[in-house]
């Protein structure tokens, strides 16, 4: 939930409201059959959505279908079981535990996902009555799912994270229009936004605003906690834009950004200057902190490292071999340090 809202809007705010309890009950009720609590998690999480650019935003394009959705579908394919016989001999279309959760789109229910109750199983129905395995499990399939999108240069699978009009759009698309307007992530980060603390805000803030700053901190009034709040709220968003500001003077003085281009080339005599490991991918933390030739960048890349967590390594190590690459090139190295430099001369 927190990557929809933070890096694809249009996607989160086609969820809808998790289901409360009562919800749940009524469609097992309806289904006749017990919820795995797996599945009651991730729709207490949200119980369906709109879809995006004809896209539903769940790995491999699937939309998450309402539970109205679910028990139509669930109702929809007991009978053609029935139709088909219950003898040993008979083709198994359907069973009662098998309880869909996506479909090919909001509008289109004739293919989907269906979670087995009885093993576990993430399978796939289609109208052809074609049922076969995808995942091991709910649990696997949306583990696979956060990876891809957490660090999605080191994610396994054909379907790839992408954008299309802001919303997150699994592909790459078939359809050559599509395809022409999808542009992959690559696990770009967000700026990093300083704490909101007042050292940390004062820290983050151009040097021209600085003195600003302390005037109004000296004559706050630190009895009135609101008053406090307020100075620290509007200070802190003005850091944060400094900061978005900082990072994108420093990405046009690359010629580009370096969240977004992973395994740049350099020129074969900078190349030869990198150490060996560093070359090839996948590189260590410890490669990359050698690599990085001042001392503040590698107080910056140890502080990153620490505050990840494992599934976001690889993009994070990705990144930062970049910025190492980028600073061996000694033209990469003048950008960033006229962009320093510029930036402290101002304040």
């Amino acid at each position: 939930m927190e990557w929809l809202a933070e890096y694809a809007p249009p996607s989160y705010a086609a969820l809808k409201p998790g289901a409360c309890d009562d919800e749940i009950v009524a469609l097992e009720q309806a289904l006749g059959v017990s919820v795995p609590q797996e599945l009651k998690a991730l729709w207490r999480l949200s119980a369906g959505e709109d879809g995006v650019a004809g896209s539903g935003l769940m790995l491999g394009g699937w939309a998450l279908m309402p539970l109205d959705a679910v028990i139509e579908v669930h109702q929809m394919q007991m009978p053609l079981q029935e139709e088909n016989g219950e003898d040993e001999d008979a083709l198994v279309l359907w069973k009662p535990s098998w309880i869909p959760f996506c479909s090919l789109n909001p509008d289109d229910t004739v293919y989907g996902l269906y979670l087995n109750g009885e093993t576990g199983e993430v399978c796939k129905w289609t109208r052809f009555g074609e049922r076969e395995r995808e995942y091991e499990s709910l649990p696997a399939y949306l583990e696979l799912m956060a990876l891809s999108l957490e660090a999605p240069l080191a994610a396994a699978g054909p379907e790839k994270p992408g954008m299309m009009g802001g919303a997150l759009v699994w592909g790459p698309p078939s359809d050559e229009e599509y395809r022409d307007r999808w542009v992959r992530h690559l696990g770009q980060a967000p700026p990093r936004h300083p704490a909101k603390t007042l050292g940390a805000i004062r820290e983050a803030l151009p040097g021209d605003e600085g003195a600003v700053f302390d005037e109004q901190r000296d004559a706050l009034d630190l009895s009135d906690p609101e008053a406090v709040a307020a100075f620290r709220d509007y200070w802190w968003e003005r850091a944060v834009r400094a900061q978005e500001e900082l990072e994108d003077a420093v990405a046009a003085a690359l010629g580009g950004s370096i969240m977004v281009q992973p395994g740049r080339k350099l020129a074969p005599q900078y190349e030869a200057t990198l150490p060996p490991a560093i070359r090839h991918l996948p590189p260590s933390m410890d490669d990359i902190r050698a690599a990085l030739r001042h001392e503040s960048v590698r107080a910056r890349f140890d502080r990153e490292f620490m505050d990840a967590i494992p599934p976001h390594y690889p993009a994070l190590l990705l990144r930062w071999w970049d910025i190492a690459r980028l600073m061996a090139d000694p033209r990469g190295d003048r950008a960033v340090r006229a962009v320093v430099k510029d930036r402290r001369a101002r304040g």
